[in-house]
């Protein structure tokens, strides 16, 4: 993997093949590695770009909790950095998250979209999830009372180990905080912007980002076109890499064929 310094943060990432230039981002937890069937079936034909996200592999982590569209910021200075104005981004989840948000703030930057099992679709507010937030959010409040002393920040650890998702349990500090910014952004309104051609491909088994999710944004970004994977969870790259790539490949070719005409 090469390395480079974008605003102070060392990025890692791989950059392999050459042609029309297509920008792979990972999920929370993940790595460039992490995209490598992706990269495989892309690189004799394209010049592949893989990153560690800031805070994730080799990569040093923010100096702050990001959000979204500081994630997006990076990630676009850092495509410029390379001498790319322009290009495909395939997103798997986080990744996800990232490039919808591209795609819907620097048009300019995206040619085509792939979304895989991609976050952004803000879940719906069910009673028992309410009842669950308010517990934990009273419970915070409770365990920050002073007669605690130095009792309360173990206290509260013990809690988010209790109550938190295993993608924020994995995490802490600036991590932790730029996990909470990053899931409670919800990009409906960001969907509804984007005009660059879309290909979302879904694991029809998904728990994580559910399969409804991929419905939702189908519906929400205009001429898009929703592929399930049949007996794919989330990672429907991973557990089905031969269909993914061919119809990755065929949405690209088909792009990169559309922009001649």
């Amino acid at each position: 993997m090469a390395t480079t310094l974008v605003h102070g943060i060392t990025l890692a990432y791989v950059d392999e093949g050459s042609g029309d230039p297509v920008v792979l981002l990972h999920g929370w937890g993940g790595q460039a590695v992490s995209m490598t069937p992706l990269i495989v079936g892309l690189r004799d034909r394209y010049r592949v770009l893989a990153f560690d996200l800031p805070g994730f592999g080799g990569s040093s982590p923010p100096p702050v909790p990001w959000g979204t569209p500081e994630y997006a910021a990076f990630v676009q200075e850092a495509v410029a950095s390379l001498g790319i104005p322009r290009a495909t981004y395939i997103g798997h989840s986080f990744g996800g998250r990232i490039a919808i948000w591209l795609a819907a703030h620097a048009p300019e930057t995206v040619q085509a979209l792939v979304l895989v099992d991609a976050a952004g679709i803000k879940p719906p507010a069910t009673f028992r999830r309410r009842m669950r937030r308010l517990f934990y959010k009273t419970a915070q409040t409770v365990l920050r009372l002073p007669i605690l002393g130095a009792k309360g920040p173990a206290l509260r650890e013990r809690l988010a180990m209790r109550f938190g998702s295993a993608d924020y349990r994995a995490v802490s500090g600036v991590m932790r905080s730029s996990f909470v910014k990053t899931v409670n952004l919800d990009l409906s309104e960001c969907m509804r912007a984007i005009a660059a051609p879309t290909l979302l491909i879904w694991g029809e088994k998904d728990q994580a980002t559910p399969i409804t999710d991929g419905r939702t944004m189908e519906r929400l970004i205009r001429g898009s076109r929703l592929i399930a994977v049949a007996g794919a969870g989330h990672f429907s790259y991973l557990d089905s890499p031969s269909f993914v790539n061919a119809v990755v490949s065929a949405f690209l070719h088909g792009t990169r064929e559309g922009a001649k005409g």
